[in-house]
């Protein structure tokens, strides 16, 4: 009824805006009155979305949309609007819009903007809507009832992501696929738009992706090999040998090293062959090796070597290590592992 009444609101505002604010008389109303029966429950929903959307708009697109210097395909990129992101109009041209969004501001095809009623549809359909909890504790139950089960309570001023609403109540839907229930009665629901990204934004995010992934490619367990006591202790000898004074890090770094060789198919395939391979490293050849092995290695190094028997490994499958500079490599402590 309330967006019935709107509807009268604004086609009464326009009617005396052209009759200049007169009195509508019978005929006024007779017309006024022809005009609202022909409006349908879509025809207010546009008229409401018209004036919800004016002078915003939504992105147009599956993925994402050049924001550009100027009005040409030829100028250059100064960031992307991504699906779900809004913006405000700042000028439109012919066939682009001059949009603020974020930190972004600049043209965009019209091609790719919705607008009015589209905006309203693209936002329902792209951008994730949010529930803001108005009473005081807002009860979740395990099915769309008041009698289901409460499972859990949100306090007043909350949010929380919710799905589809039928019968009064909201879905709440979690990532493995479980879903519960609020009462769409105790609170408000608005869309959490997305903003464009500068093209600095974008590369920043693209980096620190890139580095996320190279860090759970160098982390990725590469598999437990079985050995005895004498092998545990003697590759914990050869780590605090060569990295006891480093962090704990590097000291599984050194510990995977060796167990990527015993791997590799290159070297030979037990770790007492590895660490005594004539030439590999310096303090088995020299009797530092042994001198700790008969003192005893020291807790963290015994603590990286069942860790790198166990397949943990913080440099992906590198089998070399020296002392830092003059080549690249992951970087830990004062050496570099490639």
């Amino acid at each position: 009824m309330w967006k019935k009444g709107m509807a009268v609101f604004l086609l009464s505002a326009l009617w005396l805006c052209l009759t200049g604010f007169a009195g509508l008389g019978d005929e006024g109303e007779d017309t006024l009155n022809a005009l609202m029966d022909q409006l349908t429950a879509e025809d207010v929903e546009e008229i409401l979305a018209e004036d919800k959307w004016d002078g915003r708009v939504m992105a147009k697109v599956d993925e994402s949309v050049s924001v550009r210097t100027e009005a040409s395909t030829d100028a250059a990129v100064i960031g992307k609007m991504f699906k779900g992101d809004a913006g405000e109009i700042v000028e439109e041209g012919d066939g682009w819009t001059l949009i603020q969004s974020g930190d972004v501001t600049g043209w965009v095809s019209n091609d790719y903007l919705a607008f009015g009623r589209e905006a309203e549809e693209r936002a329902e359909q792209d951008a994730a809507k949010v529930a803001t909890v108005t009473a005081q504790t807002l009860k979740v139950r395990d099915e769309a009832s008041t009698e289901a089960q409460v499972i859990d309570l949100i306090g007043m001023g909350e949010t929380i992501e919710v799905g589809e609403e039928q019968d009064g109540w909201l879905e709440i839907i979690y990532s493995d696929g479980d879903v519960n229930y609020i009462s769409a009665e105790y609170v408000e629901v608005s869309y959490d738009y997305g903003e464009a990204r500068t093209i600095e934004e974008i590369q920043a995010e693209e980096a620190a992706r890139k580095a996320e992934e190279e860090k759970e490619k160098r982390t990725s367990n590469l598999g437990a090999i079985a050995a005895t006591g004498d092998e545990l202790l003697l590759l914990a000898s050869l780590i605090q040998a060569e990295a006891g004074n480093q962090p704990y890090e590097g000291q599984l770094a050194v510990g995977a090293v060796v167990m990527n060789r015993v791997r590799s198919g290159a070297y030979p395939g037990t770790i007492q062959e590895v660490i005594s391979a004539p030439g590999q490293f310096g303090p088995a050849a020299t009797g530092r090796v042994a001198a700790v092995m008969a003192a005893g290695p020291k807790a963290s190094c015994v603590q990286a070597a069942q860790a790198a028997l166990n397949g943990e490994t913080n440099v992906g499958t590198v089998t070399h290590f020296r002392r830092a500079g003059g080549i690249d490599g992951i970087i830990i402590g004062n050496h570099v592992f490639y």
